[in-house]
């Protein structure tokens, strides 16, 4: 009878000393809401609960999601661990983790070796912003909760419950060209004609995109060697912008002007974001300021109707100023002249 006893509280003992205790289970962590319906833009807020937990120091979680639809903004440690005592809390954003999803890495302690919490509450609080409609589970993964017993600490079996969102379409991407002015409608080959162009966001979003003048279908060279100008627009704004057409190497002919605004991402209205100019440029032999083909007396007799004017006086004529320096001078003659009978 005494050895039968002595085996139980031997075995009793190995089993407190050797094998660490396994909690019951019945904790979860879980999204909430488990569902969000959100517009496109709109910003939101998702927390990562505790139920029905028993001495918890330490947890852990990370969060995947569609990154197609939506960008993390935010993180925050909930208020649950820290009714225990100091925490210490530990985050990690990445809206590019992979090429389709982002993730969410955060993780607290209470310092020190002290009791765990009981009970249920948030963990953590995520904030999200609506990029595109569409739908994503919020997937929980690798989580963790430990207990309050010395390093490493016992682990909490508990299960998990995802939450979904879906995003509604509302907020929209939309760039626009709403005009297109050329200088000159006569320009000499070799000299240059300014387009000036008209944008205007309608959409909600701040958008940074390029934007290129074509002459027919080739894109005109700027004097930074690149053949496009970016620009950046807030929601609802309209801005104007000049870029220079140096007709060197240009072929003489008749020409359609038009500016190209680059598709910003999830834009779907794209026919405004090509627009022509409502008349074709010439080009010509320099001096040709009435466009007819060659250089001779009614060129003169143009020019002196508006010789003396500059850019902005009623009778200012941007086809007889030649040379483009926004006046119509004696310079404006002489080049007349250089190519007189041409």
């Amino acid at each position: 009878m005494l050895k039968k006893t002595s085996l139980i509280i031997m075995l009793t003992f190995l089993s407190l000393t050797l094998f660490p205790m396994v909690h019951a289970e019945g904790a979860s962590i879980q999204v909430d809401p488990p569902t969000s319906t959100v517009e496109v833009g709109e910003a939101f807020t998702v927390n990562v609960t505790v139920n029905d937990v028993t001495d918890l120091a330490v947890w852990e979680f990370q969060l995947y999601y569609l990154n197609t639809v939506l960008n993390c903004t935010n993180v925050s440690e909930g208020p649950f661990l820290s009714q225990g005592g100091n925490t210490f809390f530990a985050s990690l954003v990445n809206n590019t983790y992979n090429a389709t999803h982002g993730r969410v890495l955060m993780g607290a302690t209470l310092i020190g070796l002290i009791p765990g919490v009981n009970g249920s509450g948030t963990l953590g609080t995520v904030t999200f912003q609506a990029k595109t409609s569409g739908d994503t589970l919020l997937h929980l993964t690798a989580t963790s909760l430990l207990d309050s017993s010395e390093p490493p600490r016992n682990p909490i079996t508990h299960t998990t419950i995802d939450g979904a969102v879906q995003v509604a379409g509302g907020a929209i991407h939309d760039i626009a060209v709403t005009n297109v002015t050329t200088s000159k409608t006569v320009v000499g080959q070799g000299y240059f004609s300014n387009v000036t162009v008209t944008l205007e966001n309608q959409g909600d979003f701040e958008e940074t995109f390029d934007v290129a003048v074509h002459y027919n279908e080739t894109a005109i060279t700027l004097p930074n060697g690149k053949n496009h100008t970016t620009t950046t627009l807030t929601s609802g704004n309209s801005t104007t912008i000049t870029l220079t057409w140096n007709t060197t190497g240009v072929a003489k002919g008749n020409y359609t002007i038009s500016a190209v605004a680059d598709t910003v991402p999830d834009e779907t209205d794209t026919d405004d974001n090509t627009l022509e100019a409502s008349t074709e440029v010439y080009v010509t032999t320099p001096g040709d300021v009435d466009g007819d083909g060659d250089v001779d007396i009614y060129d003169i007799v143009k020019m002196c109707g508006c010789y003396g004017t500059k850019e902005g006086d009623p009778l200012y004529d941007g086809d007889c100023d030649i040379d483009g320096d926004g006046d119509i001078d004696i310079y404006d003659i002489v080049i007349i002249c250089n190519y007189y009978g041409q």
